[in-house]
């Protein structure tokens, strides 16, 4: 399967994420790289920032966020790049598929249709969600 992003692997975050929907997609990448897909894979560049403007030494979240990982079961493995796009489509994906636990299905559905108040996922969750739109199946369980 050929994943499709739109930014390459050194790609540097240039713009602030602003709205709730950028916001979440934001979470759901650092919270995937920082506790969900490491027993799976190896991480080599890790954008999820951009300089906060109003104070130089802080950054903020980025909507440009990048990742490049590779799957470590496979030395030959090719390098894979998350992004927005990535987990956009991993989010649609695993709603489409359904048949999630219940926690997942809810996470899912809150992250569908918006429901940033009620929002809650965890490392699991995130990590399916990466799963999903890397390779449109949860193959690491």
């Amino acid at each position: 399967m050929t994943v499709k992003t739109s930014l390459p692997a050194d790609h540097k975050p240039s713009v602030r994420a602003v709205m709730d929907r950028d916001l979440a997609l934001n979470g759901v990448f650092t919270t995937a790289l920082e506790g969900g897909i490491g027993y799976w894979s190896t991480c080599s560049v890790y954008r999820w920032g951009v300089t906060d403007p109003e104070r130089a030494d802080r950054l903020v979240e980025a909507l440009d966020f990048v990742a490049v990982i590779r799957e470590t079961e496979d030395e030959d493995a090719p390098e894979y790049v998350i992004d927005r796009g990535v987990i956009a489509r991993g989010i649609r994906e695993a709603k489409k598929r359904g048949n999630w636990a219940e926690y997942h299905a809810r996470a899912l559905n809150d992250l569908t249709f918006g429901k940033w108040d009620d929002l809650d996922y965890d490392a699991d969750t995130a990590d399916l969600i990466v799963q999903m739109g890397l390779f449109g199946e949860y193959r690491y369980a």
